[in-house]
């Protein structure tokens, strides 16, 4: 997809009509003078939306063309002349292959239409633009320009007063329901709202101005998606705070955008105020370079989305079970009654594809719609704030204003590599550039370009201060030299990984420095010996292996219990084994360190159970 850009604005002075037709000041039309549309007429001229003659006409009684009505809802968008080019470019050729020549006076407005989605190609190809539009034809384009489709939709089903209500198509029948109801139309003296009857200009130019009335009521602001500069994204809203907002995209990964001190932010096409209430409904962020500047939000009742990577899927009952990443949790859906799109085409629901990323749209407790993303995503940017937990939690910053923000299961963590070499999560310093691959909103591969190291020599300081630590490292030409060095850099002796405290000055080292910091460290003597205990809280259990994860001193530490000849509960005294043990228990670990990050452990006591 295309990078987004994105147009906002009500209304532009376009052209109207054919080229002989030349703005002109109302007062001088000479056909308006006592004519009962005279006031709807001369505020379109003056807004642009319509134009007069070369005559000095406007022409108020002419029956409409299709092609006059489309240019007129065009023209309710402004646009600059950077984003007529970019509409050009992107539906030039569809308007040249699918509409008349005869209208070839029309093709910038049609454009615009196909970008403000008022029609689509192929509806384009069927349209007769030289001949008049019924009335009910009209009323479904209108709704489209002020994008309020859907709200039609859900009133295809409304009883009309009019008189002549059953000779309405139904496909037009909610456009002229919502249509109603804000005012833009109404019947006839005689009660009727005529659908099938032609539309004089001056008739449409009431329309139109009725529209104009609603839209300056409710603060609303047309606007044509891609046409603005502004990067979009979709997605539900996770959360909202008074200085950033959090996006779900369909793609299953998370952004997090500064906001913008005057955001401007919809709700059901009305301003509103954004607040956490919006949280679960759907919305569109427009941004730049990370910074929320629009929020469009759809807000339904009694709508909710699920999302989450696609496990399980049972044919006979049309079910699966989705698991949400952010959280672990999993649950089951039924999907008889869902429409099902993936990757942007309708399929069936034995076409869904295992380990998708999947947005459910649940109303009133039934699968509606689905929407499957089945495609593999790279982002990148410095590794943030860690948090560690059964889901380890890693923003990291693609620009200085936005964030994306990664969940990992840590009993089944992605592959992780510095450069050849293979590393914990841990293991990655603040700052750090890295790419992290993602499918199925699931990260499976990060990667860092680690430096092997040149620097070695002999470690002659060590300096700690309240905020960090430094080295310096003497080398053979006797020239030093002072790094930071990461809290959580890996250290080994030979294969060997030991604790980082066991690193002395006088010690033989060489390191691996990324981002001005130490990342790892390669030491030539022996560590020195390690403690015999350790207390802490268990983030995740590995039964087959017999070993516990924990998280020390900001380090994950992984404790072997194959050795363990007691598991002791300290509140009851009693005896247990290890199938008792759970993520949350506090523990105490009795045994030795055998490397920096591996614990053998004698015996357990739990001290408060989870």
């Amino acid at each position: 997809m295309r990078t987004t850009r994105k147009l906002i604005t009500l209304i532009a002075a376009l052209a109207l009509l054919f080229t002989s037709v030349v703005p002109a000041f109302a007062a001088d039309f000479t056909d308006l003078e006592g004519h009962w549309s005279k006031t709807f007429m001369e505020r379109l001229v003056e807004k642009g939306i319509m134009a007069g003659y070369a005559d000095k006409t406007v022409k108020p009684d002419k029956t409409l063309t299709a092609a006059e009505a489309f240019v007129m809802l065009a023209n309710l968008y402004d646009l600059n002349d950077e984003a007529k080019a970019e509409i050009h470019k992107d539906f030039g050729e569809a308007v040249e292959k699918n509409a008349d020549s005869k209208v070839k006076w029309a093709y910038p407005q049609l454009e615009i239409c196909l970008a403000a989605e008022i029609f689509t190609e192929s509806e384009l190809k069927n349209i007769t633009l030289t001949a008049e539009m019924p009335k009910q034809n009209l009323a479904v384009y209108m709704v489209r320009a002020i994008r309020k489709a859907d709200d039609a939709a859900k009133l295809n089903d409304a009883k009309l007063d009019y008189k002549d209500a059953a000779d309405i198509t139904s496909k037009c029948l909610g456009s002229i329901a919502l249509l109603t109801d804000m005012k833009v139309v109404s019947g006839d003296t005689n009660g009727n709202f005529t659908p099938k009857a032609s539309v004089t200009r001056a008739v449409f130019a009431t329309m139109l101005c009725n529209i104009l009335d609603y839209l300056d009521k409710e603060n609303i602001k047309l606007q044509i998606d891609d046409y603005l500069g502004l990067d979009s994204t979709e997605g539900i809203l996770s959360s909202v705070s008074n200085t950033g907002i959090v996006v779900r995209g369909f793609d299953g990964i998370y952004h997090s955008f500064a906001r913008d001190a005057e955001l401007k932010t919809t709700v059901n096409g009305s301003a509103k105020t954004l607040s956490s209430s919006y949280a679960g409904d759907y919305i569109k962020v427009q941004s730049k370079e990370g910074k929320a500047l629009i929020a469009a939000i759809t807000e339904e009742t009694n709508v909710s989305y699920k999302q989450g990577k696609l496990g399980t899927v049972a044919s006979n009952t049309a079910s699966i079970k989705l698991t949400d990443l952010a959280t672990g949790a999993s649950d089951s859906y039924v999907l008889s009654k869902a429409k099902i799109k993936q990757d942007g085409k309708e399929i069936s629901f034995a076409d869904l594809t295992k380990g998708a990323f999947l947005t459910l749209k649940v109303e009133k407790g039934t699968v509606t719609e689905v929407t499957s993303d089945t495609k593999e995503y790279t982002i990148s940017g410095a590794v943030g704030k860690v948090s560690y937990d059964t889901i380890v939690t890693m923003t990291l910053k693609e620009s200085e204003t936005s964030e994306a923000i990664l969940y990992m299961d840590l009993a089944d963590m992605p592959t992780i590599k510095r450069g050849s070499l293979s590393i914990t999560v841990d293991r990655l310093s603040s700052g750090e550039e890295i790419n992290a691959r993602i499918k199925g909103g699931e990260v499976t591969r990060i990667t860092t370009e680690g430096k092997d190291a040149n620097a070695s020599g002999v470690l002659t300081i060590i300096t700690r201060t309240i905020t960090d630590t430094t080295w310096t490292i003497k080398g053979d030409d006797d020239t030093s030299v002072t790094y930071a060095i990461d809290s959580a850099a890996a250290a080994f002796s030979g294969e060997t990984a030991i604790k980082l405290d066991t690193i002395n000055p006088g010690d033989e080292v060489s390191v691996i420095v990324t981002s001005g910091v130490i990342t790892e460290v390669n030491l030539k003597k022996s560590a020195s010996p390690a403690s015999d205990k350790l207390s802490a809280e268990i983030l995740a259990v590995d039964p087959t292996n017999r070993v516990l994860t924990v998280l020390k001193e900001g380090k994950l530490t992984y404790i072997n219990c194959k050795k363990a000849a007691s598991i002791l509960n300290s509140e009851t005294g009693k005896t247990l084994s290890f199938s008792a043990l759970a993520a949350g228990d506090m523990i105490v670990a009795y045994g030795s360190y055998t490397d920096s990050t591996n614990f053998a452990a004698t015996s357990i006591v739990i001290e408060l159970k989870h």
